[in-house]
């Protein structure tokens, strides 16, 4: 099969298309023929980290996968050949910058209806990202407020889009030019991160009362400065890095900090929360099919353009999701 796999780690610059054999299922999994694979900060910058122990070479990295089944293993019974998929694949294991990836039957989600593959390859790491996020970590309730740093990105977008279904006030930092996008995707304010006080805008926009959830997506020095425009008991959600908790005086604000690391669970052996990658599929993707959810889907290329669109996300703020076509329909 063609592939998109690097040698070595350390740079995108090593990803090379290649001829790779083709990966046959275990008993529980199934293969699937790619259509269409998400891209993410995750993929370069796991490659230019130095990639996982787990890794073996050649590498395909390659997260988000829409595609229809190809082979099920001898023990599954929930798939057949012909079915439209997506899924979060293994981060630790071969990825979807291929013509075929393996993965077990139990992440593995229906294509939403009246979704085409690249728009359905937006959303297994952005959109379960969120969800995780918003429907599993924390307590979303209507008339609650929540700052969702970076609203322009794609987990920032699907994070507005769930927060808005609960009808919570959004205030999201993001770019000038940007406004207008993230204010049709349901939030009420925006703070220009470039030239504005996040601290003042947020106390500002909420009578100096705080915010009940801060989501950040940006690393530790914005988690940190969470601290100052939370409300007492509200939640920090850290998508990028925790903050250093030596800023924080007990008894302050009683916050609740949240990790999220979702395709990370695929370094565990913990076979419920792996599944629970398919069940959180399966419920952003009546999301979609039902119109609650829109494609974050903003330019598509080929897998051979896939490491310079990398180095763009790595190099700019990139709005929405880029999806590569593998298989053309």
């Amino acid at each position: 099969m063609k592939a998109l796999a690097i040698n070595e780690p350390g740079s995108v610059d090593n990803m090379e298309l290649m001829d790779m054999e083709t990966p046959e299922p275990g008993p529980q999994d199934v293969r699937v023929k790619v259509h269409a694979v998400g891209l993410n900060p995750v993929d370069y910058k796991l490659v230019e980290g130095g990639g996982l122990p787990e890794w073996k070479y050649p590498h395909i990295s390659g997260l988000d996968v829409a595609g229809e089944v190809d082979k099920t293993g001898s023990s599954v019974t929930d798939w057949k050949p012909g079915d439209t998929v997506y899924f979060h694949a293994s981060l630790a294991h071969q990825g979807g910058f291929a013509e075929y990836v393996t993965a077990s039957r139990t992440v593995l989600a229906s294509l939403p209806s009246g979704w085409s593959f690249a728009e359905a390859a937006t959303l297994p790491t952005p959109a379960l990202t969120a969800y995780q996020a918003l429907h599993r970590k924390v307590r979303m309730n209507q008339g609650g407020t929540i700052l969702i740093q970076a609203g322009s990105g794609a987990v920032g977008g699907f994070a507005i889009q769930l927060a808005a279904r609960v009808g919570m006030r959004i205030i999201t930092t993001c770019s000038p030019e940007n406004n207008e996008y993230v204010k049709n995707l349901g939030a009420h304010e925006t703070i220009d991160y470039h030239t504005e006080n996040i601290v003042e805008k947020v106390h500002e926009y909420t009578n100096g009362r705080g915010v009940d959830i801060v989501m950040d997506m940006v690393g530790r020095k914005t988690a940190e400065e969470a601290f100052d425009y939370l409300a007492f008991n509200a939640d920090l959600i850290c998508v990028a890095d925790l903050p250093d908790m030596e800023r924080y005086t007990p008894k302050t604000l009683a916050p609740s900090i949240h990790e999220i690391a979702l395709g990370f669970v695929y370094r565990s052996e913990d076979y419920e929360q792996i599944a629970d990658l398919g069940r959180m599929a399966e419920e952003v993707g009546g999301l979609a099919a039902s119109s609650a959810l829109q494609p974050m889907l903003e330019e598509e290329i080929n897998l051979e353009d896939v490491p310079d669109a990398l180095r763009r996300m790595r190099d700019e703020r990139i709005r929405g999701n880029i999806t590569a076509h593998v298989t053309h329909d």
